[in-house]
């Protein structure tokens, strides 16, 4: 084997002991599915790792849009938009920029979007500082600015104590300072201090914010615009990029602007909007009627629906004393479990009773954070959770009884002083 590192090896091992217990990188074997339950096993699970939180994958409406867009223009439309374009391209960018009611460009994928954004918007007398659970993505799209010389630090996930340290410090030597975030956390479910950040980019001339709202996207704020545009209005200094795959449950990344020119400027020069193939004629036609749907008054019922669920989750939780790592009021949670191993044997514990969750360990999560994550959709029923979360402590029960886990201690390690010291180390 290709000699690796000791810290990769040990991930490495520890995603293969999970995925042959059956809880990680596991298969579905039915051959369809209707954004609920799934067949694991030849066994019938509900699927809690769902992000199409609004279920508009499985819209009939949407569904027919895709269908008939590739009887009209055929599975893909093979040129670089450099050189030519469909009309239904332009088509869906004015309906997302009604949805959004700013300047939008659509990309194949949020890492495409921020690859697109980040070298045009940071320039080389620029620092960017990075709050350490971003996501990836965005991570991804950083390593080529590091890789030009921009300057990059990491602060501490959230402490805007810090970061407003850091501001001072740097507003003599650069030109901006960028501040990367993301709208919605995709682990623990937490939202960025939104309220804060616009104050602070009120009071210091050179700071901007740029947020990935990938996990906000649809399920909140006017029209689904996401969690950043319902937390604040819309400021000159914030970017910001979206998915499509999440809450629209279609596919595909957008980038929002505060102005027209700029987003011009990155569909002219953005490097995969200039070489990289435009999205699918089905995910373009599928968008155009997601965003109908999403611009529709009954939709913040849906919103209202999902948000319900959301608080019972997180009264039930609290009720069975299970570690939950927060009330985020979003419809991602997570509950710690001390040790990889007790998160195996908790997750095929819930397959066994009927639920699927997502486990979660370094270096997805910091290492004392180890747990299980669960994510909400429109069609996850009040019994689907009732039976999750008292499975659960049953299986956390029996640890207990074993010696393997102490609740108090996991609690601990997910209060918000722990979590602000906790690193990915």
């Amino acid at each position: 084997m290709f000699e690796i590192s000791k810290e990769l090896e040990w991930v490495n091992d520890t995603f293969n002991t999970a995925k042959s217990s059956g809880v990680f990188k596991a298969v579905a074997e039915d051959g369809s599915y209707d954004g609920h339950k799934l067949v694991l096993n030849g066994k019938e699970v509900v699927f809690f790792g769902n992000c199409s939180y609004m279920g508009l994958d499985q819209d009939m409406e949407v569904r027919q849009a895709a269908k008939d867009a590739i009887d009209k223009y055929g599975c893909y439309f093979s040129s670089s938009r450099s050189f030519m374009g469909l009309d239904i391209f332009e088509q869906m960018e004015e309906k997302l920029e009604q949805m959004f009611e700013q300047p939008v460009n659509v990309t194949t994928s949020t890492t495409f979007a921020h690859i697109s954004n980040l070298p045009l918007l940071i320039g080389k007398k620029d620092v960017v500082i990075i709050d350490h659970l971003v996501h990836s993505s965005l991570q991804t799209a950083l390593k080529i600015c590091t890789a030009d010389g921009i300057h990059t630090e990491i602060i501490r996930h959230s402490r805007l104590d810090l970061l407003e340290d850091r501001i001072k410090a740097l507003k003599e030597t650069h030109h901006r300072i960028w501040y990367m975030i993301d709208g919605v956390y995709s682990m623990m479910g937490d939202g960025a201090p939104m309220k804060e950040l616009e104050q602070l980019m009120n009071t210091y001339e050179q700071f901007y914010v740029y947020a990935d709202d990938a996990h906000g996207t649809s399920w909140t704020g006017k029209n689904g615009s996401g969690y950043v545009m319902n937390e604040i209005k819309y400021h000159a200094k914030l970017f910001m990029g979206l998915s499509m795959s999440k809450g629209f449950g279609i596919g595909g990344g957008l980038m929002i602007y505060p102005d027209k020119e700029t987003k011009e400027l990155v569909k002219n020069l953005g490097k995969t909007m200039i070489f990289s193939g435009p999205p699918h004629p089905s995910v373009v036609m599928s968008a155009i009627k997601a965003a109908e749907i999403q611009m529709r008054p009954q939709f913040a019922d849906l919103q209202l629906d999902l948000k319900r669920k959301i608080e019972y989750f997180w009264k039930k939780a609290t009720q069975l004393n299970l570690p939950i790592s927060g009330n985020f009021k979003t419809p991602i949670f997570f509950i710690g479990a001390g040790t990889t191993e007790n998160i195996i044997n908790i997750a095929a514990h819930l397959i066994e009773t009927g639920s699927f969750v997502n486990v979660c360990s370094y270096p997805s999560v910091p290492m004392k954070n180890t747990g299980l994550r669960m994510t909400l959709s429109r069609f996850i029923t009040y019994a689907d959770i009732d039976n999750l979360l008292e499975n659960m402590n049953l299986a956390m029960t029996i640890l207990e009884a074993q010696g393997k886990l102490d609740r108090e201690k996991v609690k601990k390690a997910f209060s918000p002083k722990e979590l602000r010291k906790a690193e990915k180390v």
